[in-house]
């Protein structure tokens, strides 16, 4: 039976690194993955001797001299260097400062735009953003102009095979990864180098080479999205219905203490809304606790407390959707509420490969038990949204800290040579969440906690530096270890909305909007959807973090900017826009804009922005912007939890990498890092890797020539 793919509608949610369009779920196809898992395995084992044969050969044809045996590559996503070197040099962060004396340790050059897909891309390619085709999180749809989903697409036509008249079960991935180029572990294992890559961005549909991976950010939930919440709650107040990152659900009573409810799974294959199954869920306020029935799995909470992972079976007609899912008492009294984390694919009985190979993730699970597989796992707009508070949020982002911790572990215990590669999520996550504590007069910080959680960040960098000390325990003396994030982060205080800005100087209109005369005022709180633009007449227009569209003739629908006519608008509107002033605070809301042109040579440049928005510090594109909205506000105070970014001109927020064997290049860029990888392990970088390995003297005496 082919695998039913099921539409799911655009999640649009407008969070800047971790939130975007659903990208479909395939229903059903645990059983028939779990059959072709077992085939596969089989296969494997038998040609293990051969392979490894093989392996050795090409190995010694195709490497020079290693420089080590092993490379140990620790991401720590968003960590920052002017945080990282005052708490080093306060004394606070031992393990990375003895790094710093010992070895090397420098800022580290982000990519244009400065975020964690883009990073991440160029981390494993060795090239920009124009070289891999991954620009931000969000891209658009040129028929539509509606965000979609930048990494992943669902695929229109599955190929499937027959034994006759039997369908065979199928290893095709039903997503397609759009991320283009080669990265640095495919060109590992031609060589015969073994690699383990542990939760690196932009890794689904996970990559088929030989060695281990596990994918990480953009790989959806069962319900096909990037990650949705439900929180039930007693009667009373009216939440039901979808919000910005969930959806609100009210329970019904059966009974005195005792309620009712239905969790919400992927949709229907018939299309008649999600399969549900049955909550129940019994109240004992003298505990206080609450005993659940969640799909016939029993277990009891009590207050400040998740349960473990419960795994969710979701039935339509004989095809079954496994999940899992952790639940939370968010309220005893006076009302009883309780919050269900985004359902992950069940790593046990995965619908879908999120490993290569396919049943590595099987394995991983019934070594070490079932453990977030969401690519976004850690809860940000729950937190937006207040359905759980900031101690919810630690909670939840430092278990799954501990799974990847876990995970990473048994790679180096079992791994003694080649390299091993792990992205940790909490040093970007949290500081998002909690960067407004490090600044009293943050927007964000009205009506919010400022004292209990004032350490946050601070407690996340003493922890990463742990993390550091654990992982040289595990080194041997022929290992080389590399610390390195995608890059370092700001306050995000005022965000713009370029859409605004363009309306009112007379660049995009609404349907609405006269042909002739000043444009109408939109009212506070209203906003416009990107249904209600009128393209005909629209000459920009901005989705996504990065920067912003022109509306180009036979290339949009709807297209009015003549080809021609298409770098002339680049530059007068680059210089408008540049020094953009905040009216209410003063100074600039944007320092400089890059056309696509001059930052980007590659052969994918033409699927990016026209334009990369560099903000001043301190600003972003806001939350309506980031969907594509117009609203009439240009820049306004941002009051959510998500308070600190790093999506701003990327001269600001560099990232850093500390390096156990010392190097002389002193502007080292993430383009720089796949090359350097390779460098170590005595391989040579292909051709299409336009970094360089920062260990090489060429290198080094290039970056002196630049600084000079």
């Amino acid at each position: 039976m082919p695998v039913a793919l099921l539409p799911v509608a655009l999640n649009l949610i407008p969070v800047p690194a971790y939130i975007g369009p659903g990208a479909g779920f395939a229903l059903g196809g645990s059983f028939l993955f779990a059959l072709a898992g077992i085939a596969l395995a089989a296969v494997a084992l038998l040609a293990y001797p051969v392979r490894v044969t093989l392996r050795s050969v090409r190995g010694r044809k195709r490497r020079g001299k290693a420089r080590v045996r092993r490379v140990v590559v620790l991401g720590l996503d968003g960590l920052d260097p002017v945080l990282a070197r005052q708490w080093m040099d306060e004394g606070h962060l031992p393990h990375l400062a003895r790094i710093r004396h010992e070895g090397t340790f420098r800022p580290l050059g982000t990519t244009w735009p400065a975020m964690s897909p883009v990073g991440w891309s160029t981390f494993a390619t060795g090239v920009d953003a124009s070289g891999h085709n991954i620009f931000d999180f969000l891209s658009r749809d040129r028929q539509t102009h509606l965000p979609v989903l930048s990494s992943t697409r669902v695929k229109t036509h599955l190929k499937r095979r027959k034994l006759g008249p039997i369908p065979l079960p199928s290893t095709e991935h039903p997503f397609e990864l759009l991320r283009r180029s080669k990265p640095f572990w495919k060109t590992c294992a031609e060589s015969g180098v073994a690699s383990s890559i542990l939760r690196i961005p932009i890794t689904f549909p996970p990559d088929r080479f030989g060695g281990k991976q596990l994918s990480a950010m953009c790989v959806p939930d069962l319900r096909g999205t990037q990650g949705t919440f439900t929180h039930f709650t007693e009667p009373g107040e009216d939440h039901r219905g979808r919000t910005t990152g969930g959806e609100r659900r009210t329970l019904e009573a059966a009974g005195e203490n005792r309620w009712l409810g239905e969790l919400p799974g992927p949709d229907r294959s018939d299309g008649t809304g999600p399969v549900t199954v049955p909550v129940e869920v019994t109240v004992d306020p003298a505990g206080p606790s609450a005993s659940f029935d969640l799909g016939g799995e029993r277990f009891t909470l009590g207050p400040d407390a998740y349960s473990d992972w419960i795994p969710v079976a979701f039935k339509d007609g004989r095809r079954t959707a496994h999940g899992i899912c952790r639940v939370r008492v968010t309220t005893f009294s006076p009302r009883f509420s309780f919050y269900v984390t985004p359902l992950n694919i069940d790593p046990q009985k995965p619908a879908m490969p999120i490993s290569n190979p396919p049943q590595f993730s099987v394995a991983l699970s019934r070594l070490q038990g079932r453990f977030a597989t969401l690519g976004l796992a850690e809860d940000t707009w729950a937190l937006n949204e207040r359905v759980i508070d900031e101690q919810a949020f630690l909670d939840q982002a430092y278990a799954i800290h501990a799974e990847r911790e876990r995970q990473f572990f048994h790679a180096l215990d079992r791994q003694p040579d080649g390299v091993v590669s792990v992205v940790f999520d909490a040093t970007d996550r949290i500081q998002h969440m909690f960067f407004r504590y490090l600044d009293p007069d943050h927007p964000a910080n009205a009506g919010k906690d400022t004292a209990i959680h004032r350490n946050a960040v601070f407690d996340l960098y003493r922890r990463a530096d742990d993390l550091v000390g654990r992982t040289r325990k595990k080194l041997g003396k022929n290992d080389a270890l590399l610390i390195v994030s995608d890059h370092g982060f700001k306050q995000f205080q005022r965000g713009v909305n370029l859409n605004a800005w363009f309306r009112r100087h007379g660049y995009l209109y609404l349907k609405s909007d006269p042909v002739e005369g000043p444009l109408p005022l939109i009212p506070t709180g209203r906003r416009f959807e990107v249904g209600d633009v009128d393209w005909a007449r629209t000459r920009a227009y901005t989705n996504g973090l990065a920067g912003f569209y022109l509306n180009i003739e036979g290339r949009e629908q709807n297209g009015c900017v003549p080809p021609g006519e298409a770098t002339a608008l680049k530059r007068e509107l680059i210089n408008r826009l540049r020094g953009l002033p905040d009216p209410e605070r003063g100074g600039e809301a944007i320092t400089e804009l890059w056309a696509s042109e001059d930052v980007y040579p590659g052969p994918y440049r033409e699927n990016g922005p026209d334009v990369i928005v560099g903000y001043k510090p301190g600003y972003r594109a806001d939350w309506d912007a980031a969907v594509g909205a117009v609203t009439d506000q240009i820049v306004s105070d941002n009051t959510r939890s998500w308070s600190g970014d790093h999506c701003m001109d990327p001269r600001q927020v560099p990232g850093v990498v500390f390096s156990t064997i010392a190097f002389e290049n002193t502007r080292p860029s993430l383009v720089d890092m796949a090359p350097s990888v390779l460098d170590l392990l005595g391989l040579k970088a292909p051709r299409h890797m336009t970094g360089s390995s920062i260990f090489s003297n060429e290198a080094a005496a290039e970056a002196g020539e630049a600084v000079s």
